[in-house]
């Protein structure tokens, strides 16, 4: 009981400081496409239509380049500033007309794959200038352990150079997914992506983190997912 008290009032503290993004909910939808162009296409519009041009969403395509064995290759992402806006994107989409064109179109050149919402535990920096993320899923069993650790790795690595660009821990809560969380590091290109990797894991703070998770986190999947359109909030 202690030590899970401790995990939540440690997690809190890290939100309060960490938590930088102006997002309060990102809901992840992940398709098999057939036709990126189709895709891009149904979404522009979608998003020009009168129903689209009042979604309260900024909405990003991003490509799966390396995902293991998932099925999936791309997924938007729709990323919410309140709680409110989220309910009404979905009272639009469930009520007009677009939005049924644009699952339609979308039938034609994508399948669904699954779907899941996460609220930010920490977000640090604006990941929406960087153009690849290495993405792990991962299952946690304590979140405030995990997160206090995680977060000093990459104070530390921050602090050395190794990172510079945008991080996070997200935590899933609605939705289709073995992983309870997924932690994302960004860069501005995979050379740099790749390099930043390689100090962090090699560094004895790395090490340091592998003691503290091992009986905490287990991965699942590691990705490389890259940038394809984005279509912000009008």
């Amino acid at each position: 009981m202690k030590k899970t008290t401790l995990g939540i009032l440690l997690l809190l503290a890290i939100n309060s400081v960490f938590a930088q993004g102006k997002h309060a909910l990102h809901a992840f939808y992940f398709f098999n496409v057939t036709s990126p162009a189709g895709v891009v296409a149904a979404m522009d519009k979608f998003r020009a239509s009168s129903c689209g041009s009042q979604m309260p969403a900024d909405i990003g395509l991003m490509a799966e380049t390396i995902n293991g064995s998932a099925s999936s290759t791309h997924f938007f992402i729709a990323s919410y500033e309140t709680m409110a806006d989220f309910s009404k994107g979905q009272e639009l989409v469930q009520s007009c007309a677009d939005a049924a064109t644009f699952l339609q179109e979308m039938s034609s050149a994508a399948t669904p794959v699954t779907e899941y919402a996460i609220i930010p535990a920490i977000e640090v920096g604006d990941w929406t200038q960087d153009s690849v993320f290495m993405k792990y899923d991962i299952k946690v069993s304590d979140e405030g352990v995990f997160a206090a650790a995680w977060s000093e790795l990459m104070d530390a690595s921050v602090k050395n150079g190794s990172i510079s660009d945008s991080y996070g821990l997200n935590r899933i809560f609605l939705g289709n997914s073995d992983a309870s969380h997924f932690v994302y590091i960004g860069a501005q290109d995979f050379q740099s992506l790749v390099a930043q990797d390689t100090e962090v894991q090699g560094s004895n703070d790395f090490a340091r983190y592998l003691r503290k998770v091992g009986g905490v986190r287990e991965i699942l999947n590691t990705s490389l997912i890259t940038p394809v359109m984005s279509w912000p909030k009008q």
